[in-house]
């Protein structure tokens, strides 16, 4: 069961996650729960306990005495408390996967564990590299942020990214910086490899976070334009393309000379220059948009041909690739608002603003792309037969600015 916060235990969330940015699960106390000390494990917290190497529920044999103890920092208002957690699966035909949490009804009576209250639960490495579970009552007994940091100290995004705050405010305060290509005509990529340099990474093309693969680093000019995510091609398994070109590596190329239309700027080739969205926002002329396959779990490219109307798959992305990439370029994003200016035959650059957001959200990705919130670029062209030669431009998932908010919950406007 997913359990739904309200708005003010979203906001307790978000505080713990400035400092702690494991993955975690939430469970919503009833009274048969707390009466019965019988707490359901669901399946986001089985996931997680199994992650972290602490709880296989599908190897556990049915029954109390059967299952696996844990000591658990109950972090309150006013006091950390070790409690001891047992989880296990109750003696019945189903095996139900359960927990329960020591002297519950202790709690309940001192008003620590109420009714309706949402637990926060999660778990960090400890210095001595073993993982520690942690849990926080969201509703009743909230500890301050000072309380929380003392607890639970700090994940290593926290760490790096208060480590660079001084840098951050030189860049900030340093007024216009040189492309760090040189003299020339500005490039769209400039001012994001110009920012790079100055924090000292090597500019490549990196499947993680620019940032030693924990924080990731975009930049733009003060304009509206979408945001970039992430690159990521697309399968083709049992496509027209597939078909049509059995070497896998050429099939990006193999799209464009199928799907595209005669090039203005590349005589005698196919150009494919589009934005991909949901069905009721397609953002293009072509017949391509987006649609979220929940049961077979893929997002799925269409073409509908516009002569018959007929529509087919003419590529698609696993639920498990598009999460692994989000969540490998992603686990924490600065947002730089950058201002450019010529001086002499060089384009500078002026950083004026910082926003940094931490831990999307998979389940509002897809829910974005549904709203057309989220699209696609497709940016390239080909020759139209023979030996394919021409260039692909990176295609990306790009997402609006006023949806950043959205899917990575919370972006806060770093102070410097």
């Amino acid at each position: 069961m997913i359990f739904t916060p309200y708005s003010d235990e979203i906001e307790r969330i978000n505080l713990i996650r400035k400092y702690r940015n494991e993955d975690y699960a939430l469970v919503r106390m009833t009274y048969t729960m707390i009466d019965k000390n019988n707490l359901d494990a669901n399946g986001i917290l089985r996931d997680l306990l199994h992650t972290w190497g602490l709880v296989d529920y599908d190897s556990l044999t049915n029954g109390g005495n059967n299952g696996v103890s844990y000591d658990a920092l109950f972090v309150q208002n006013g006091k950390v408390e070790n409690v001891r957690l047992k989880f296990y699966r109750v003696a019945n035909s189903r095996g139900d996967r359960r927990f329960s949490i020591e002297t519950i009804k202790r709690k309940m009576h001192h008003q620590e564990i109420n009714e309706g209250d949402l637990l926060y639960i999660s778990v960090f490495l400890k210095p001595d590299g073993k993982p520690q579970i942690y849990f926080i009552n969201l509703t009743h007994n909230i500890p301050s942020e000072q309380e929380i940091l003392a607890a639970l100290g700090t994940d290593a995004i926290t760490q790096l990214f208060l480590s660079i705050k001084p840098k951050l405010k030189e860049i900030i305060q340093g007024g216009f910086y040189d492309n760090s290509k040189g003299s020339g005509a500005i490039a769209p990529k400039d001012v994001g490899d110009t920012l790079e340099s100055l924090l000292g990474i090597n500019t490549n093309n990196r499947n993680n976070a620019d940032f030693k693969g924990l924080i990731e680093i975009k930049s733009k000019g003060s304009g509206r334009t979408l945001d970039t995510l992430f690159t990521l091609r697309p399968r083709f398994d049992g496509t027209r393309v597939a078909q049509t070109e059995p070497n896998d590596r050429n099939r990006v190329s193999a799209f464009t000379r199928i799907y595209g239309y005669d090039s203005d700027a590349h005589a005698g080739y196919s150009s494919l220059y589009i934005t991909i969205g949901s069905l009721e926002a397609p953002q293009n002329n072509q017949g391509f948009y987006l649609a979220v396959n929940e049961e077979g779990r893929t997002v799925n490219l269409i073409w509908q041909n516009p002569t018959t109307f007929k529509r087919e798959i003419a590529a698609f992305w696993t639920f498990e690739d598009l999460k692994e990439q989000l969540y490998l370029k992603h686990p924490s994003t600065l947002w730089f608002k950058a201002e450019s200016r010529v001086s002499g035959d060089i384009v500078q650059f002026k950083y004026n603003a910082i926003e940094f957001s931490r831990a999307p959200q998979f389940t509002t990705f897809l829910s974005l792309i549904k709203l057309g919130s989220i699209t696609y670029d497709w940016r390239g062209y080909t020759t139209k037969e023979g030996r394919y030669s021409g260039k692909n431009h990176g295609n990306a998932w790009r997402i609006k600015p006023y949806a950043k908010s959205e899917l990575f919950g919370e972006i806060e406007s770093v102070d410097l």
